[in-house]
């Protein structure tokens, strides 16, 4: 019985690198997810976009919670920060930022009341 487990041991051993080979020698061959015409160079984006610390400093000086998820997505030729924001009282914001300008351009889900 010990011998069977060292044979299928040596049949794993020499599998396991046949499978990863066809799998790399199939998946090499796809295009990118993102040609590299659809992403912007750094440059490009640093003119662009307000740093996420700047972001961080004025969700923070705005509402009270902790930050869950930030995204940034272009959209209609605008760059947007996707804010999700946990409130003390439990409640979640998604605030969106204008990523250039900064300026608050939509609050959606409850705020806490103030106190």
């Amino acid at each position: 019985m010990n011998l069977d487990r060292q044979k299928i041991s040596k049949n794993d051993r020499i599998a396991l690198p046949w499978i990863v080979g066809v799998m790399i020698g199939l998946f090499g061959f796809l295009p990118p997810a993102y040609p590299d015409d659809d992403i912007p160079g750094y440059q490009q984006l640093k003119a662009e976009v307000v740093p996420v610390e700047q972001l961080f400093q004025k969700v923070q000086k705005e509402f009270e919670g902790i930050i869950l998820e930030l995204e940034l997505e272009e959209e209609n030729l605008r760059w947007i920060y996707e804010v999700k924001l946990l409130t003390p009282q439990g409640n979640v914001l998604k605030i969106d930022y204008d990523a250039k300008t900064m300026a608050v351009l939509m609050v959606k889900g409850q705020r806490d009341p103030s106190p």
